[in-house]
């Protein structure tokens, strides 16, 4: 029967991509390791793992089977700290998505820093624009801005933020500074390609939706601030991610308060049958506090 030796070395191997790194982190040979991946193989007559000479590939079983191990030996340890039987180290893979905007103005400024503290934990990011299915992809965690729509993620309000219209100095000196809403669907934008459709309230409060007049639509959002700040159009922008260059001026709000879906909080979420773990929990502290000087 195998034990929680062979479980732990699986592990190893999935997040290390490969038996030889997977040996180095355990300390073991190489031999070992694949001793341990075979007799758990043999013990549950399935193949968990496609390996070659360069590399490993969990079959369909095998991701299953890490989906669900992976969370409850996590748990385990966490149990066993809790009563003073395992180090403090917090460690394993972590698999965070999040848009480019957060990690490269807040995450990444203060990254070498959660190194540092949390030496042990590797840290995966699926850096994107694009909505990422949490489960399907395989992510622990996801940081996301805006309303949510999945109910199927537990969630954490990391800060509140919103949206607003903005656009350079130069492009409003070219172009001027729309004062109605018959002016601004004259003007170009810079989109990411899902924003095109606008929703923003009339003189009157009632809701009005059009279509954004572009030249070119970008798929990140950093690339996009550098369009807008660039002067190619008006942008929509969350407040937290161009805070900066409001107060340099690289950027001015545009219209303010005329976006009728405005609120846009940041969230930290997780898949809904996930268990709660040290690595995610202090993951969240750590995004938490990249956001105190917003409130």
């Amino acid at each position: 029967m195998y034990n929680l030796s062979d479980l732990e070395t699986f592990i190893a191997v999935v997040e290390n991509k490969g038996v030889l790194a997977a040996a180095r982190e355990q300390r073991l040979s190489p031999a070992t390791v694949s001793h341990r991946l075979s007799k758990l193989e043999r013990e549950l007559a399935t193949v968990l793992v496609f390996r070659d000479s360069r590399r490993v590939r969990l079959s369909p079983a095998g991701e299953l089977f890490y989906s669900r191990v992976g969370a409850i030996i996590e748990a385990l340890h966490d149990a066993e700290h809790s009563i003073g039987a395992r180090s403090s180290s917090v460690s394993g893979l972590l698999r965070v998505t999040m848009p480019p905007w957060i990690f490269s103005k807040y995450v990444m400024p203060k990254l070498t820093e959660f190194e540092s503290k949390y030496p042990q934990l590797k840290l995966d990011f699926l850096i994107t624009d694009h909505f990422v299915n949490v489960v399907d992809d395989a992510q622990d965690v996801a940081i996301r801005v805006g309303t949510l729509t999945d109910s199927g993620l537990l969630s954490r309000k990391i800060v509140n933020n919103s949206r607003l219209l903005c656009a350079a100095p130069s492009y409003i000196k070219k172009h001027g500074m729309p004062a109605t809403l018959a002016q601004l669907e004259e003007h170009y934008w810079v989109c990411l390609p899902w924003q095109r459709q606008l929703k923003l309230f009339d003189e009157h409060g009632g809701i009005n939706t059009f279509n954004a007049k572009t030249r070119f639509t970008i798929s990140n959002s950093d690339n996009m601030t550098q369009a807008a700040i660039a002067g190619h159009g008006i942008a929509i922008k969350s407040k937290i991610a161009i805070s900066e260059e409001l107060k340099s001026g690289a950027l001015v709000e545009v219209m303010p308060h005329v976006m009728a879906q405005s609120d846009a909080p940041v969230w930290f979420l997780r898949p809904q049958n996930s268990l709660t773990t040290r690595k995610t929990d202090v993951f969240y502290e750590f995004m938490k506090s990249l956001f105190l000087s917003c409130k």
